[in-house]
């Protein structure tokens, strides 16, 4: 079952990065915009086994393609198929990134039905992955091409909102968009719980949310 949609496809497939990766294309739930506000979660990178080196050289990944790339290194980026599970489908270690925002997201509001993803688009800001479990190296290369790429899908999903969950990439990315954006802490990071001036970096993205969702209620 797929809990995401295709209908953006046409415009996602114009993206040069998509051309040679579209394991990378973004997740655009199947909900998206039909009941809630449009928001589009940006976190940083996926990452590849431990004894890859295809994604070592910057200039060698966005030269090449996902040919390169074996069955299982494949999986380890395919977006839409890590996104694409049931509700509590999140069960490796290297996944808790998609336990936390699930919950959060819950928290925020959103049904959780089968899938609280339904509702929300989600992306990773830099296009070539990370070693295994390890915040990405990147290089200049990689955040010219991160905010070409997501300038152009923000263009194409059109989000009322946008969000990173991955201070790194707000500050490397965000801050070069032409929409503005909010940023908190990696979900899978120690920032994510704990608290600055208050409140945690999970308090303050229910809170932010769930004013998305609440403002879209009363209209």
């Amino acid at each position: 079952m797929h809990y995401y949609t295709e209908n953006f496809d046409s415009k996602l497939d114009s993206i040069e990065v998509y051309n040679r990766y579209p394991l990378l294309k973004p997740f655009v739930g199947s909900e998206y915009g039909t009941i809630y506000p449009k928001i589009l979660l940006i976190a940083e990178s996926h990452y590849l086994p431990r004894e890859s080196t295809v994604h070592i050289d910057a200039a060698s990944w966005y030269a090449g393609s996902e040919e390169n790339l074996n069955p299982e290194e494949q999986k380890w980026m395919r977006t839409r198929g890590i996104l694409n599970k049931s509700l509590h489908g999140w069960k490796a270690p290297g996944h808790a990134i998609y336990r936390q925002l699930e919950s959060a997201l819950m928290k925020a509001g959103l049904p959780a039905n089968d899938s609280v993803f339904r509702q929300i688009a989600f992306m990773n800001a830099f296009q070539r992955p990370a070693k295994t479990g390890a915040s990405i190296k990147n290089s200049n290369l990689d955040v010219e091409i991160a905010v070409t790429t997501v300038d152009q899908v923000i263009k194409a999903i059109q989000p009322d909102h946008v969000v990173f969950v991955s201070t790194k990439a707000k500050r490397t990315v965000g801050k070069r968009l032409e929409q503005n954006s909010k940023g908190v802490h990696h979900p899978a990071s120690p920032w994510w719980n704990r608290k600055q001036n208050g409140i945690s970096s999970k308090q303050c993205f229910i809170e932010l949310i769930s004013g998305y969702v609440n403002a879209k209620e009363e209209t």
